[in-house]
């Protein structure tokens, strides 16, 4: 394969799968090299599950991958080795949390249903040595390689400094996770919404959806993160699931995305489609430019439907669903709320 011109060797690479490629990328420095090179247009490996899970979750019939020293043409300079030596004596993690010290984890994926094992990647949760942040940087970048079904990153996140300092800007990786769906959790702590905010839309590649829910009490700083992730971030986030348990959070941000639905006059990168699971206040009431309205009465549940169109651009109309479900939470009523932006018509 050595004398094969370059291109016809890339037409190999890309007829093996994941594994065939690792294989391949094991044997030797220059077939590591080369498919460094190229693996952006190779095969990824496909899991269904994507998690990081407390060490004392582990079942029995899980499998641990062995975390070994492995063939990478990844070189060491001396100004890197300096920023790895300080950032080991400072004891850096690779997981934010705020569940304390004492606890561990582990990173979990799935290639089928639960009833089948998962394997588990057993990183140092604290890269005590040189060799060890080797390994963690190794390992991290054959995740960014692969692609995910169902990712679940609840109340934990890896520490984007350590990824910023493991990789140290290196053009040649793409430090992103490859998702098909992405769930967040968070707690109103030590800036961890805003840390589990920021974390999702740099560190992930979304094809479909983001589903974040917040039980605390939420202020007024985080719904404007949250709108203006909604306003802003439409190309790196297809759709956005969002539920609000706290009445004055969800209309706030209810009336500034029907806001900024009437009166903006660029809505090109705004999300496309969004859910909001929410409580909204006895009194609401519909946007006196709410169009096409039709109500639909089943049981103890409400449906609404309607269209809001902009003051600027009539032909960019969105559909709005409410789901009042009936049932009072707190000072107000649970409600499913989908806005979606329609096709233009010519």
């Amino acid at each position: 394969m050595f004398s094969i011109p370059p291109e016809v060797q890339l037409d190999v690479l890309k007829c093996l799968n994941f594994e065939q490629l690792f294989s391949l990328r094991q044997s030797n420095s220059y077939f590591c090299n080369l498919i460094n090179k190229y693996e952006g247009g190779l095969a990824r490996m496909e899991f269904d599950k994507f998690s990081l899970v407390d060490t004392r979750k582990i079942h029995s019939q899980d499998i641990i991958i062995k975390l070994e020293p492995v063939i990478s043409d990844f070189v060491l300079d001396d100004q890197l080795m300096k920023k790895w030596k300080t950032a080991i004596a400072e004891s850096f993690t690779l997981f934010l949390h705020d569940f304390g010290d004492n606890k561990s984890f582990v990173v979990c994926v799935g290639k089928t249903d639960d009833n089948k094992p998962h394997y588990i990647l057993k990183f140092p949760n604290v890269p005590k040595t040189i060799e060890e942040m080797f390994i963690v940087r190794f390992w991290l970048q054959q995740l960014f390689n692969c692609a995910f079904f169902q990712t679940r990153f609840e109340y934990i996140i890896f520490n984007p400094k350590m990824i910023n300092l493991l990789f140290d800007n290196d053009k040649t990786i793409l430090t992103q996770f490859h998702v098909q769906s992405l769930r967040l959790m968070s707690i109103n702590a030590n800036n961890t919404i805003e840390n589990i905010l920021k974390f999702g839309l740099i560190h992930f590649d979304i094809y479909e959806s983001v589903n974040t829910t917040f039980f605390g009490d939420l202020s007024e700083q985080h719904t404007n993160i949250l709108f203006n992730i909604i306003i802003n971030e439409g190309n790196k986030v297809p759709r956005v699931y969002l539920g609000i348990y706290k009445s004055s959070r969800s209309s706030m941000l209810y009336d500034l995305i029907i806001k900024h639905i009437i009166t903006s006059k660029d809505l090109s990168e705004m999300v496309s489609t969004i859910d909001l699971h929410c409580i909204l206040l006895p009194n609401f009431k519909l946007n006196e430019r709410a169009e096409k309205i039709e109500n639909i009465q089943k049981d103890d549940t409400k449906i609404t439907k309607y269209h809001i169109a902009n003051i600027y651009n009539p032909k960019e109309i969105f559909s709005f669903y409410h789901k009042e479900f009936g049932v009072k939470m707190g000072d107000g009523s649970a409600f499913l709320i989908q806005i979606k932006k329609m096709k233009e018509k010519n």
